[in-house]
């Protein structure tokens, strides 16, 4: 299962579980009923309403079971909650049919089979109040009909009818027990999972980082360090680069304005003047929005997919452009950050992108990564206008300072 969804074989599994002692204990209670009609059947007067009666506990039990075995699961509370009555109605019914003189022995067999099954009230209700509610139902119904209809005394009778409310009680607990054990069982499936998925993605990390620090690293470091590079801003730009790779190499995050767009921005057009790019940065609109009390904020992960992003395109304005001059603008319009790339250079037909190219995947890709859209309008001779546009900015909590304004105002 997914993380979304969340796995559930250990609540599935604990369901299962807790239907099959309902099951069990609901049987074992017909085996009671069984045990005493074989023995005791003719202290009943009518046999035909003691059969009537048999009938009526077996057919119910039957039932219920048959239900819980088709849901593979506890039967609802609904039919739990009818059962309750029944258990009463059965037990009282049962009282009227046996001989007076056997209501302490097998002949009331009704007793020892709605105790067993009282145990299906703890099984299946989830909240304490409703078992105890549930099991008052048999536990009135006994001791009234043990006292008015088989002559027990009252101190012999109600604590006879307590174990209704142990049994059920008793079971709750337990059944709580297995369900909590469930979904704590689904809780570490679900984070072994992940870091199972993390462990994974961490090996294909490493294995690409070996890959690049033998290769890509190895060459931008000894560039940097030899004199090839006659350059001076080049050969600063190769150092730069060697010197970012590294930290990508080491597991460091890569830094493109510590989640500042308008830093992130600036810098890069620093790192593009070092390969004699003039790149001039607007972000006036953007820092004065910023700083308005109830301004809405761009999110880390935000700046710096829009900041590589814009690196992209940037680096395909000198490779295919044929221009030295870009223009990057920066605002927040109508809840959303909008970065935009401008060059004057050859321009080209958009239609005609390769898939997976610079601007159709690297730079559509990372602003689609934030839930951003990209637009590009270029005519061949016209020069090329990229813009990026990620909506949903969040709304920034108020400074302290702005707080105590408010508080004063």
């Amino acid at each position: 299962m997914g993380a979304a969804t969340g796995s559930v074989a250990g609540v599935l599994r604990s369901e299962r579980v807790v239907l099959r002692a309902y099951v069990l204990f609901r049987l074992g209670g017909l085996l009671q009923v069984v045990i005493g009609a074989v023995t005791t059947f003719p202290h009943y007067q009518p046999l035909g309403a003691g059969v009537a009666l048999c009938a009526v506990v077996f057919g119910e039990s039957f039932a219920l079971i048959a239900v819980g075995l088709r849901l593979r699961r506890v039967p609802p509370r609904a039919l739990v909650a009818v059962d309750a009555a029944v258990m009463a109605g059965v037990l009282v019914v049962g009282g009227g049919l046996t001989d007076r003189a056997h209501g302490h022995t097998w002949a009331y067999f009704v007793y020892p089979f709605s105790l067993l099954a009282s145990i299906g009230f703890g099984l299946v209700f989830t909240r304490l109040v409703s078992v105890f509610a549930l099991a008052a139902l048999p536990a009135a119904a006994y001791a009234v009909t043990a006292v008015a209809q088989l002559g027990e005394p009252v101190w012999n009778a109600v604590p006879n009818s307590v174990p209704y409310l142990v049994n059920a009680g008793v079971a709750w607990a337990v059944a709580r027990a297995l369900r909590r054990t469930g979904r704590e069982l689904d809780i570490a499936t679900d984070t072994a999972m992940v870091k199972e998925a993390e462990l994974a993605a961490e090996r294909e990390r490493v294995r690409h980082a070996r890959l690049l620090h033998d290769r890509v690293l190895q060459t931008l470091e000894t560039l940097a360090r030899e004199p090839w590079i006659t350059d001076p801003g080049l050969h600063a730009h190769v150092r730069a680069e060697a010197v970012w790779l590294r930290g990508f190499v080491r597991g460091e995050r890569p830094v493109t304005g510590n989640g500042d767009l308008a830093s992130g921005l600036a810098g890069l057009a620093e790192d593009m003047a070092r390969i004699g790019q003039t790149v001039e940065v607007h972000t006036a609109q953007l820092r004065s929005a910023s700083e308005r009390a109830a301004a809405e904020t761009v999110p880390e992960e935000v700046a710096d997919a829009l900041v590589e992003a814009t690196r992209e395109a940037l680096t395909n304005v000198v490779k295919h452009a044929g221009t030295a001059r870009a223009v990057v603008r920066a605002e927040l319009v109508g809840g959303a950050v909008m970065v935009s790339v401008l060059d004057n250079g050859t321009g080209f037909d958009p239609t005609t992108l390769p898939p997976g190219s610079g601007l159709d995947g690297s730079v559509r890709d990372r602003v689609a990564g934030v839930g951003g859209r990209v637009t590009i309008d270029s005519t061949p001779g016209a020069g090329t206008y990229i813009e990026m546009r990620v909506p949903g900015l969040k709304p920034r909590d108020p400074s302290p300072l702005s707080k105590d304004r408010e508080a004063g105002s």
